[in-house]
């Protein structure tokens, strides 16, 4: 961190920010701290060097960071170009973190701290992934943290790869496009011209896992092992030997699969995730994510023609709502109109109901909307931590059967 010898003031659309000092500085870009007008501590990064191709990565950044709604990716809150003053070029801001991994790593971690902290970088890798965007340059100075240095956010997406349908614009990597940083880089990433995929993020993970717990980066053979700094962790060691392959196809595919492998002997330690259908954001799998189990349906019209009443409801509501209406347990309704009377057709409603029963048929209607969102919203639960448990109990057969055949074959005399 290096103090500026005189504030400098970014300017955007919406906010001015009061730069202070120079938090870092990488091949592309430098990174900047200070504060905006309410003054809330934020840290701004700049391109510095305005290639067409590094102007069209940050750019393809911007995109990726400005969607992203993940608790353990970084999220940019503004973007703007400075074309005069000491700082110049496009930048983003960002909220300010006190540190990053490298800084947690050179203390004594606890090992139960290490692995918390692991997780959530897998998960907000997991998270670029399951949006097609692979990093390709993890490494612990890309690992922001807070001032506890327990919650920890995934930045630095300058050299990452994005699917076409995510680029802000496409750009190919050439040759001799330097990737990554060379003590985290996967095998394929060193020989110019290899194809780079996901299975990089999973070997750079791999020897991070590794340093969190050991403090040592395993290159080679002999290198530290997790069972000699933490015995409790020591299942760790095979999981690290596989994800750190030289041949990418033997790591595992994805971070679900590498999930699974610590879900086998920590279930507790790792959740999947999936992409929310409520707005994309990337969630942990169990969470309720149908519209209908958080805010019910609203009336908004109503008519009545020859014994029959037709209604229309604000949104389309699907059979598990429907479901969760017609099974609400105790309700008060008209006489001889229940709510297994009434008939759903996306929107529309209809029911038959007598004349002068209309106005009550409505009432009675419009109070159950809500029990019935509420009823589907426990039910989804319910359903969601009973698939849970049933997953962990397959990981448990599955852990015991292996550990069965590792007795047997150990005890094979040839």
């Amino acid at each position: 961190m290096t103090l500026l010898k005189k504030p400098v003031e970014l300017e955007t659309a919406f906010n001015v920010y009061t730069l202070s000092e120079q938090l870092g500085e990488g091949g592309a870009g430098r990174v900047y701290g200070g504060v905006d007008t309410t003054g809330a501590e934020v840290a701004v990064k700049v391109l510095t060097n305005h290639s067409t191709d590094k102007r069209r990565r940050f750019k393809n950044e911007i995109g990726f960071l400005s969607r992203n709604r993940h608790a353990n990716i970084v999220t940019v809150t503004d973007h703007g170009l400075s074309s005069t003053g000491a700082v110049r070029g496009p930048f983003y801001v960002m909220r300010r973190f006190a540190g990053n991994l490298r800084g947690v790593l050179e203390r004594r971690l606890e090992t139960d701290d290490a692995m918390a902290l692991f997780v959530q970088i897998i998960d907000g890798v997991e998270a670029a992934h399951l949006q097609h965007v692979t990093h390709r340059d993890l490494k612990p100075e890309n690992v922001l943290t807070n001032a506890a240095g327990d919650t920890v956010a995934v930045a630095d997406f300058g050299v990452a790869r994005f699917t076409e349908e995510n680029l802000a614009t496409l750009v190919e990597t050439t040759v001799t496009t330097r990737l990554a940083n060379f003590q985290y880089a996967a095998p394929e990433q060193r020989v110019p011209g290899r194809t780079v995929t996901a299975a990089a993020d999973i070997y750079a993970l791999g020897l991070m896992l590794n340093e969190l717990f050991t403090g040592v980066v395993p290159h080679g053979t002999d290198y530290r092992s997790i069972a000699t700094a933490a015995p409790d962790y020591a299942f760790l060691d095979p999981i690290v030997a596989a994800m750190i392959r030289q041949d990418p196809n033997e790591r595992p595919a994805s971070i679900a699969e590498l999930k699974g492998l610590i879900q086998k002997h920590r279930a507790e330690a790792v959740s999947l995730q999936r992409i929310s259908a409520i707005d994309a954001v990337v969630i942990p799998a169990g969470e309720v994510d149908d519209p209908l189990a958080h805010e019910p349906p609203k009336l908004v019209a109503a008519e009545f023609q020859d014994g029959t009443l037709r209604m229309q409801l604000d949104r389309p509501v699907n059979q598990n709502w429907v479901h969760a209406l017609h099974n609400m347990g105790n309700f008060s309704a008209v006489m001889g109109v229940p709510p297994t009377a009434f008939q759903f057709n996306g929107a529309d409603v209809t029911v038959n109901v007598s004349d002068h029963s209309v106005q009550s048929v409505i009432d009675y209607f419009k109070a159950w909307l809500p029990v019935a969102t509420s009823v589907l919203r426990t039910r989804l639960r319910e359903n969601a931590e009973r698939a849970k448990q049933e997953r962990i109990q397959q990981l448990q057969r599955e852990r015991a059967a292996e550990e069965r055949n590792l007795r047997i074959n150990q005890s094979l005399r040839i």
